[in-house]
């Protein structure tokens, strides 16, 4: 389990940010459903890149929200604290060009006249339950986190991690692929599962280089 550090509470020791075998498998196969649910949204409703790409923003948001909810929880490190201003600029930001550069748009000046019009109507449209869906899968991620971290009770306390900052460098990567294989793989459809599977795979890796650091 690693050495454990007593907090100002005698006999409530704070453990490693690391987590057993069962809870990192836990985590790895929600992190498969989650994304399972983008999946379904390109092989099976047709989305195209631009569904895609909002559909990664909105997931970042609600990743950033519930980040701020472990952040009001107290049991986040100090030194990461400040990670979650670079995270909210970033997602915000980046979310906001996101959206207008590879928005629903057949043209710049169509994103200029009514893009958030065009957003709107394809969130109510066709991404309002995927996106439900979605931020339902990271509630359980978020309460099963706060469970392990002892927030609900118990002798054991252990450090959350914030899944934003991964989330920046995996947003990244998403959001600038999915344009370009939508309009220049042979397969379209087949690139952007790929993507989403990469995606997948991307959180997986964290969810596991937690325990090694």
């Amino acid at each position: 389990m690693g050495k454990t550090v007593e907090t100002e509470a005698p006999g409530y020791p704070t453990l490693p940010d690391s987590a057993s075998t069962p809870t990192l498998i836990a985590k790895t196969v929600a992190v498969a459903l989650t994304n399972a649910i983008p999946l379904f949204g390109v092989l099976r409703m047709e989305w195209n890149a631009s569904s895609l790409v909002l559909m990664f923003v909105l997931e970042g948001v609600v990743v950033l929200v519930f980040d701020f909810v472990k952040r009001g929880t107290g049991r986040i490190s100090k030194k990461h604290r400040l990670a979650l201003f670079f995270e909210t600029v970033f997602i915000f930001f980046f979310g906001f060009f996101a959206a207008i550069a590879f928005g629903p748009y057949e043209s710049l000046q169509k994103a200029a006249d009514d893009g958030f019009r065009l957003i709107g109507r394809l969130v109510v449209d066709d991404l309002r339950k995927p996106l439900l869906a979605v931020a339902f899968m990271r509630f359980l991620r978020l309460g099963h986190d706060l469970a392990d971290s002892g927030v609900f009770g118990g002798r054991i306390r252990r450090k959350l991690q914030f899944d934003g900052g991964g989330w920046m460098l995996l947003l990244f990567f998403a959001v600038m692929l999915a344009p370009f294989v939508a309009k220049s793989g042979p397969n379209p459809m087949g690139g952007l599962a790929a993507l989403v599977c990469l995606k997948a795979l991307g959180e997986g890796l964290a969810v596991w280089l937690a325990r090694m650091k």
